[in-house]
């Protein structure tokens, strides 16, 4: 098992509303897996979603920031993907955004935000 926190964002009305999900996922985890792990948090506690996912036009975060047909991120979407190298700064890159199937670092810390003007 591997720690990984998800920081996901998303600008509304001016403002970036974002929040932290640190998870516990199997050692081979990918970007598609902790997106779907925090899908399903979000599915058992709605209360702690950052926008109304229930309203018909975004059922999951997943949907939101990966085109799964296409196997990778949407262009407008940030990415942030590293881990602690050897000295225990955030500098070991997670090449998802080339691979989302790469299997992630321990201890990776990942920010996605949408419609960053990229």
């Amino acid at each position: 098992m591997k720690k990984i926190t998800l920081q996901l964002s998303i600008p509304i009305t001016g403002y970036s509303h974002g929040k932290d999900f640190t998870l516990e996922l199997d050692d081979d985890a990918t970007i598609v897996d902790a997106l779907a792990a925090v899908d399903k948090y979000i599915i058992e506690h709605p209360d702690e979603s950052i926008f109304p996912l229930y309203d018909g036009y975004i059922h999951h975060y997943l949907q939101l920031f990966i085109d799964l047909e296409e196997e990778k991120f949407y262009d407008d979407v940030g990415i942030s993907p590293y881990a602690p190298d050897d000295q225990g700064l955030l500098r070991k890159f997670n090449p998802i955004k080339e691979d989302i199937y790469f299997p992630l670092y321990p201890d990776s810390v990942i920010n996605l935000q949408v419609d960053v003007g990229c």
